[in-house]
């Protein structure tokens, strides 16, 4: 069965990206429903493609449901010269210790799940344009990257790195798309090669992904830059592949090609050799990073003691932390845990974890219908897919040391690679039609 395109997915999506990437002049109240508003509208447009499996629906509105019903059961309130004061609720049940952090996580939430569902629905023809939306992207925000840390007497550290608020944000944005755009510029040469032109535009492809892993260099991130090298190598290594799993896909690569591919390899692997030792030349330095971000998980991991069945609810975690920081931290305003694991852990506790990963498994096995692209050599499955699949992991590997997925446009970002990976899994055999025949 043939699933229909629908000519929305792609539109909105895109305006669901561009909504969390910048805020618009709007009162209070339009402007906190402004994100939400636009997630409503891309899931109306999931819903007209007709695609969307059951159980994605189902593990996405269980997944709201529970954000919600922390919300919903506030177990502390906020005085103004008290702080949190603890307040009737449900005891047993998943309780927020601030109901507004919670609230603004559900608003997240729903462009997320938007998001990811706006990926699942989208065709191979839609993907492709977003490839070039993707694109255009990475060299516009590297460009604005180079032109702020290339100005002369720049300071090493700004307000902003493109529009985000540190090189951290900007380096996780950079390397989710970077496989993507490598993947489409490798397309482009197969399909010119295929189709007998003696040009395509690869090499436009090619300059916005120096462009991207030039201004991740030029940032100064360091977890970016050792990403960003594991990134090139594995993308290497990924079309090398290609070409030795499908001999006609392309013209094999010259000794030039293999030559400059271990360059590249090889120069972003010493650029990130070269970030770590320009700050991290003395074992002192090394031993007080870990003595700082150590310590964070050590007062996150006491929150999490003190309510470990459901935790402090999501989105608590800047609230409550300065009860439990300790003194080394006095006078620091410390929001995040600088790894994603850990407050997922502290704000959901061990219930709520196994319940996020029930929901994960459920959405995880919903397959699309789709037709067979045997039409298309390498297949979109075996390329592309796994380049939207780097990128994920690189998001994963940022959030480690740092809290991507607390900033809208990334956490948006990885939820559409998120639903377009697994929209892409080849279908099962019975789904999949017999050759010749149309579906």
């Amino acid at each position: 069965m043939k699933s229909a395109d629908s000519p929305f997915a792609l539109p909105l999506l895109l305006l669901l990206l561009g909504a969390s990437a910048w805020n618009v002049p709007l009162p209070a109240p339009w402007n906190a429903a402004w994100l939400p508003g636009c997630a409503l509208l891309a899931l109306g447009g999931c819903l007209l493609a007709g695609s969307l499996p059951g159980r994605i629906w189902v593990a996405g509105g269980c997944l709201l449901g529970l954000i919600f019903l922390y919300a919903w059961n506030p177990s502390h309130e906020w005085s103004a010269g008290r702080g949190l004061v603890p307040r009737a609720h449900w005891r047993g049940w998943p309780a927020s210790a601030d109901p507004a952090g919670t609230w603004a996580t559900l608003r997240l939430g729903v462009a997320a799940f938007a998001a990811f569902a706006s990926g699942f629905v989208l065709s191979r023809r839609q993907i492709r344009r977003l490839e070039g939306f993707v694109a255009v992207a990475a060299a516009a925000m590297a460009l604005v990257v180079l032109a702020q840390r290339l100005e002369p007497n720049a300071p090493r550290i700004r307000a902003y790195t493109g529009i985000f608020v540190n090189e951290n944000h900007y380096a996780v944005y950079a390397n989710l798309l970077l496989p993507v755009v490598l993947a489409a510029a490798a397309r482009a040469r197969f399909r010119a090669v295929q189709a007998g032109r003696p040009s395509s535009p690869a090499g436009l492809h090619l300059l916005a992904a120096g462009l991207a892993a030039a201004a991740t260099v030029a940032c100064g991130s360091r977890a970016g830059v050792a990403v960003m090298a594991l990134l090139v190598a594995a993308c290497v290594a990924l079309h090398r592949r290609t070409v030795r799993d499908y001999p006609f896909a392309g013209i094999p690569a010259s000794r030039g090609l293999k030559v400059a591919a271990g360059a590249a390899v090889a120069a972003a692997a010493g650029f990130a050799v070269r970030a770590f030792w320009s700050e991290w030349r003395h074992l002192g330095t090394i031993g007080k990073e870990w003595a700082f971000r150590s310590g964070i998980l050590k007062d996150a991991l006491a929150a999490w003691q003190a309510r470990p069945a459901w935790g402090i609810g999501p989105g608590a975690f800047p609230a409550v932390f300065p009860y439990y920081q300790s003194d080394a931290y006095a006078g620091l305003a410390i929001r995040h845990a600088h790894c994603e694991p850990v407050q997922f852990g502290v704000e959901y506790g061990g219930a709520g974890l196994l319940a996020l990963a029930a929901l994960a498994a459920l959405a995880l096995s919903a397959r699309k219908p789709v037709r067979s692209d045997a039409d298309e050599i390498p297949s979109f499955a075996d390329f592309e897919r796994r380049a939207f699949g780097l990128g994920l992991v690189a998001c994963a590997l940022h959030g480690v040391v740092d809290f991507p997925l607390r900033i809208p446009l990334l956490a948006l970002i990885a939820a559409a690679w998120a639903g377009i990976w697994l929209g892409a899994r080849p279908a099962s055999v019975a789904a999949v039609p017999a050759a010749g025949v149309q579906p």
